[in-house]
């Protein structure tokens, strides 16, 4: 985040470590709901309080360590359809010292494929468990029979509930604390965003777990049949704040060129987050802000002051920067949107084959981090673990950098993201960023291709080794990847 803080976020101590503010934040607010489940069609399928989710995943993962016999260190994967019931598996393991590995469950349709996937998953993390719902449980036993799921111990964390609640009660009632207030005003965000995301589980879940939010959330497959359920969930609960990708915003602006919006009201939102972990289009914001400012009553001052375009990746636990007062453009490219300034960690823009810092002057170069923030490394990858968490510019300035693999300039004291790097594309020794082919490419045949549907690459052609460019003049082709015509 930028040094200007959204006053929205107040955690409730100065604890650094997640567990220890958690727990103040559960005893603080107890019975207060924290996650609000919504159906397919927007109904409340669930209420879950943070004494509730406190106490379960303690009793959970007790049950992990005593019954299950796992130990500190263990991995367990978690493969849960969308709902609470994953995020008290994953607070569990995380209690219990296991190594939670989330996983999407697989897809019924293609179950084959998808086992396939979850067996590589299991293998190479080394989990000996695997810990479901109800849902999955079912689809497990029902299809064990002429598919061969990944030969580990699998446990319902759902078919335990009632032994669990049994002691609930009594065990709720152990190590409560009630030394905090309760807050004067409670912050409502919703999310659609895969808990199994970094983004949706760090930035929609953990976090305001501990920063005192009710969650207000729902499975990204409602999102995709019905984008402006998003945006009625947001006007139903008043939910101060939400966050996406642009595209999710750029759905919402044409479903609603033949939808009823008349029942939204977004007069409550003060942040819309956009972009994470990929740059932002100004163009899709203003398009987005125009309409709803008009048709729902969503506050646009100025700019777009509502937006706040960020840039994190996984390996950064989540969040890198972002911009908290609107939408700013570059001079040499307007049509990429700020994601930061005023950094409260080191940002560095360098190049990537001299591991010189690049110029603050536009110049593009590979974001390098250096923060408290970064992961540990890649699981069983040493070399490339080292190779990315523990980079050093030259000269070295006696600190490690974490490599993001993104290309950005700063103009301004401004960053601005460019795409990734191993996605460039060289065409006679000139490069260009994937993102930005496939953009012209969708406005070139909008009324063929649906937008995200058209996707730009290289392709190796071996038979130009006499060319006078260093890889060949063709050696990099362009190609695009049609699919999804209306």
């Amino acid at each position: 985040m930028t040094s200007s803080r959204p006053r929205w976020w107040r955690p409730w101590s100065d604890e650094v470590r997640w567990q220890a503010q958690a727990r103040k934040t559960a005893a603080a607010l107890d019975d207060e709901t924290f996650l609000t489940w919504l159906d397919g069609s927007g109904v409340e399928a669930a209420n879950v309080s943070y004494g509730e989710v406190w106490s379960r995943s303690a009793f959970v993962g007790e049950w992990l360590l005593k019954d299950i016999g796992l130990a500190p260190g263990d991995r367990a994967m978690l493969v849960y359809a969308p709902g609470p019931e994953f995020f008290v598996a994953f607070v569990a393991s995380l209690r219990a010292g296991v190594s939670a590995v989330p996983n999407y469950p697989p897809d019924p349709a293609n179950l084959g494929r998808g086992l396939e996937k979850l067996d590589i998953v299991a293998t190479t993390c080394g989990a000996e468990v695997g810990l479901t719902d109800s849902v999955v449980h079912k689809l497990r036993v029902t299809t064990s029979v002429w598919h061969a799921w990944p030969a580990r111990r699998w446990h319902s964390t759902q078919a335990q509930r009632r032994a669990l609640d049994v002691r609930l009660g009594d065990f709720a009632k152990s190590g409560r604390l009630h030394d905090l207030q309760d807050p004067t005003e409670r912050v409502v965000g919703v999310s659609w965003l895969p808990q199994f995301h970094d983004l949706g589980l760090i930035a929609m879940l953990m976090g305001p777990f501990c920063a005192g939010y009710h969650m207000v959330n729902f499975s990204p497959l409602s999102f995709l049949a019905d984008p402006l359920a998003w945006m009625r969930a947001v006007s139903k609960y008043r939910a101060f704040w939400t966050a996406a990708p642009d595209f999710a915003y750029q759905l919402c602006t044409k479903r609603s060129a033949r939808a009823d919006v008349s029942d939204i009201d977004l007069s409550c939102v003060s942040h819309l987050v956009c972009g994470a972990g990929q740059r932002c289009m100004p163009s899709i914001l203003r398009e987005f802000a125009s309409y709803f400012g008009t048709s729902c009553n969503l506050p646009d001052e100025g700019n777009c002051d509502i937006f706040a375009p960020t840039y994190g990746l996984a390996e950064h636990v989540a969040s890198t920067c972002g911009e908290t007062t609107g939408i700013f453009t570059s001079r040499r490219r307007p049509d990429i949107a700020s994601c930061g300034s005023e950094f409260l960690i080191d940002v560095l823009l360098v190049d990537a084959d001299t591991r010189r810092v690049v110029a603050s002057d536009g110049t593009p170069g590979e974001v390098w981090l250096s923060s408290g923030s970064i992961a540990q490394g890649y699981w069983g990858k040493p070399e490339l673990s080292t190779e990315t968490f523990s980079a050093r510019v030259d000269p070295d300035d006696g600190k490690v950098y974490l490599r993001t693999g993104d290309e950005a300039f700063v103009e301004d004291g401004r960053l601005f993201i460019c795409g990734r790097i191993e996605d460039s594309i060289i065409i006679a020794g000139k490069k260009y960023y994937s993102d930005d082919i496939e953009i012209v490419a969708t406005e070139a045949m909008a009324d063929a291709a649906r937008p995200g549907c058209i996707a730009a690459f290289a392709v190796v052609n071996n038979d130009d080794e006499g060319s006078e460019y260093p890889y060949g003049a063709k050696q990099f082709e362009t190609r695009c990847y049609l699919e999804g015509f209306e």
